[in-house]
């Protein structure tokens, strides 16, 4: 900003009190990340059809043309319905989206697959009921190719579900895959080791104590994963 001191008090003063007319539409000053006045980062909650259908006219308003960081809340017990309007939301723009701690996380996915674009850089779906079904879908979604880090803790799926993620070209360029709390095991473990589309991992979060001993083997024989994790898990083998 420049100017002089007084007349960038007067301007920073005069954004001050004009957020809410910028603030983009049904979101609430509290739930708002500001830069320079307007919008980067926001929550939105959803808590059944109308809400849903809120947020996609939120993300069509012009005064969230730069919101690119984005968290949805869901309360405890949403209709599973009301979600299908998450779909036609346009999530274009945004490079991170949060959407944990509930357990509509396949819902959310279904949205995602059926955007016309996605440039995100990071999704969280922690604690969000993700099930198999839901990571064959993202394992599929081609618009996901820019994804860099992938947090999935602490949901429902199985070596299932990661064996799609592993054979998955669609996530080569992941840096940070975070699979805790789930139930992965030594056939998770070794789809994660062979895959060819995980080199470029700088940080992948399991627990020795999902895997069993021939899951951990697995990741410390791994040829495919970085050197550096292949050493980390090579030190957790010969612990066993």
């Amino acid at each position: 900003m420049s100017g002089t001191p007084d007349e960038q008090a007067s301007i920073a003063a005069r954004v001050d009190r004009e957020r809410v007319h910028w603030a983009p539409l049904g979101v609430a000053m509290r739930d708002c990340v500001w830069r320079h006045g307007f919008v980067v980062a926001a929550a939105i909650h959803v808590a059944g059809r109308g809400d849903a259908r809120l947020l996609a006219r939120t993300m069509a308003d012009p005064r969230s043309r730069l919101l690119g960081s984005l968290r949805l809340v869901f309360p405890e017990g949403v209709p599973s319905r009301a979600l299908n309007w998450l779909a036609p939301a346009d999530l274009g723009r945004l490079r991170s989206l949060r959407a944990g701690y509930h357990e509509r996380g396949n819902r959310v996915v279904r949205a995602l697959t059926r955007q016309s674009a996605l440039n995100l850089r990071t999704l969280d779906l922690r604690h969000a009921g993700v099930t198999d079904d839901g990571l064959l879908a993202l394992a599929g979604c081609e618009r996901l190719r820019g994804l860099r880090a992938l947090y999935l803790q602490r949901n429902r799926f199985t070596s299932r579900g990661v064996a799609a993620l592993a054979r998955s070209p669609v996530l080569s360029g992941l840096e940070v895959l975070d699979l805790r709390y789930n139930a992965i095991g030594a056939t998770g473990a070794a789809a994660l080791a062979e895959s060819p589309h995980l080199g470029g991992l700088a940080a992948l979060h399991v627990h020795a104590d999902e895997l069993d001993p021939d899951g951990v083997h697995a990741l410390a024989s791994s040829t495919s994963l970085p050197h550096d994790l292949v050493r980390l898990w090579r030190g957790q083998d010969s612990l066993r």
